[in-house]
């Protein structure tokens, strides 16, 4: 059976389509940022290593960006460290309290009378029907 409104397709959008490709368009404006930056900072540079290990010749923007990986990557190491120490010594706090148990007990005096409940249903004016 067709229906009686035929489908029609909506007309393409160039604002749906930069938030459907949200993340292609900003992947592609960050790499010519980049792109840019490397051809700005085109000044050549030498790297000499300590104790004779050698030289590394370059632009300075492709220095710049390859301590900024190297940084990245460090840290990211480090982060991997620390949580997996982190997780190895445990979980922090009193050893000698249970996990489930409540964090307050309440005192006698606070809690309410033991037949408080049928009581308050006791006392509760009924309406009429």
């Amino acid at each position: 059976m067709k229906s009686p409104y035929p489908k029609r397709r909506r007309a393409p959008s160039i604002v749906r389509n930069f938030w459907i490709y949200r993340r292609l368009v900003a992947a592609a404006f960050v790499l010519g940022i980049i792109l840019w930056f490397v051809w700005v900072n085109s000044s050549p540079v030498t790297i000499s290593f300590p104790f004779r290990l050698g030289t590394f010749n370059s632009t300075a923007g492709l220095l710049i960006l390859l301590s900024a990986l190297v940084g990245s990557v460090a840290t990211l190491l480090l982060v991997a460290v620390f949580f997996a120490i982190r997780s190895t010594r445990g979980p922090r706090g009193d050893d000698d309290r249970d996990e489930h148990a409540p964090a307050h007990r309440p005192d006698d005096d606070e809690l309410p009378p033991p037949n408080y409940a049928a009581r308050a249903a006791a006392e509760a004016p009924r309406e009429p029907l």
